[in-house]
């Protein structure tokens, strides 16, 4: 994560983004990535709307949507930043469903 992103996120913002790093994915099990996964795209799911309503109602003032996409530029930011987090973590999560997937079946194997 760059520092230009986190420099438009507030503290509990940040924080969250933060756990999203690779060292920090490793100390969660499936649980806690899944609970992490949703908080991650709760937050890119508001702020997303916030820049798409946000846009939208300025459209007519500003005379076009390029002209009032500038004017939401902060949501458009934190909306990408919850974007990359939102992707690390379904990363970790795929590998960690994979792996206990993998697991169960040998628990099978060995049962059978």
């Amino acid at each position: 994560m760059n520092k230009g992103m986190l420099a438009v996120l507030n503290e509990s913002e940040r924080l969250l983004v933060l756990e999203t790093e690779k060292s920090e994915l490793a100390k969660l099990d499936e649980d806690g990535l899944i609970a992490l996964h949703d908080r991650i795209r709760r937050a890119r799911n508001k702020y997303s709307g916030q820049y798409r309503r946000g846009g939208a109602s300025k459209v007519s003032a500003k005379g076009g949507r390029g002209k009032a996409s500038q004017q939401n530029q902060r949501a458009r930011d934190k909306a990408e930043a919850f974007e990359d987090a939102l992707s690390r973590v379904s990363t970790a999560l795929a590998a960690a469903a994979r792996r206990s997937a993998a697991e169960l079946k040998a628990e099978r194997l060995e049962a059978a």
